[in-house]
C-alpha cells in the first residue's frame, strides 16, 4: 500500500473539522433552532477545539508517523509534505466558505481575504505536523534496523 497519500487524507479531514469548529458559535447562533445558553455554545466551541486537536495531533501525526515507517527512505517527504499542505488547504477554504454561506452570503473582501490567510495558515500548519511525523517515523525505522 502507498502510504504518501494517506497524510493528504488525514488533513483534509483535519481541515475541514478546524475550520467548522472556528465558527459553530455563530453557526449556532445564527441557525433555526432555539437558542441555547452561553455556557452550551462555549461547551461547543471547546468540543470543537478538542476534536481538531485530536484529529490533528492524533490522527494526522499518527498516520504522518506510520507513513514515515513504510516509506521508501529513498523518498524525500517533499512530495506528502506539499500534498497534505495544499490538500489541507483547500479544504480549510471550501469548508470555510461553505460555512460563510451559510452566515451570510454577502461577505466583504476583508473576510474573504481573512479566510485565505487562515487556509494558508492552517496548510503550513498541517504540513509541519505531517512533517514531523513522517520524519519520526523515518528515525523510528532506522533505529530498529
Amino acid at each position: 500500500m502507498n502510504w504518501s497519500a494517506v497524510p493528504p487524507a488525514a488533513a483534509a479531514v483535519a481541515a475541514a473539522a478546524i475550520a467548522v469548529s472556528r465558527r459553530l458559535p455563530p453557526l449556532v447562533l445564527e441557525s433555526g433552532v432555539s437558542l441555547p445558553s452561553p455556557e452550551t455554545i462555549s461547551l461547543y466551541a471547546l468540543g470543537g477545539r478538542f476534536v481538531s486537536f485530536v484529529l490533528v495531533y492524533g490522527l494526522l501525526f499518527a498516520l504522518a508517523v506510520a507513513a514515515g515507517e513504510r516509506r521508501d527512505p529513498a523518498d524525500g517527504p517533499g512530495a506528502t509534505v506539499l500534498a497534505t499542505g495544499l490538500a489541507a488547504g483547500v479544504v480549510y477554504l471550501v469548508a470555510t466558505a461553505a460555512t460563510l454561506l451559510v452566515l451570510d452570503p454577502r461577505q466583504g473582501l476583508v473576510t474573504v481575504l481573512g479566510g485565505v490567510g487562515s487556509g494558508v495558515g492552517v496548510g503550513v500548519q498541517l504540513a509541519v505536523v505531517a512533517f514531523a511525523g513522517i520524519a519520526l517515523g523515518e528515525r523510528r525505522r532506522r533505529d530498529e534496523t
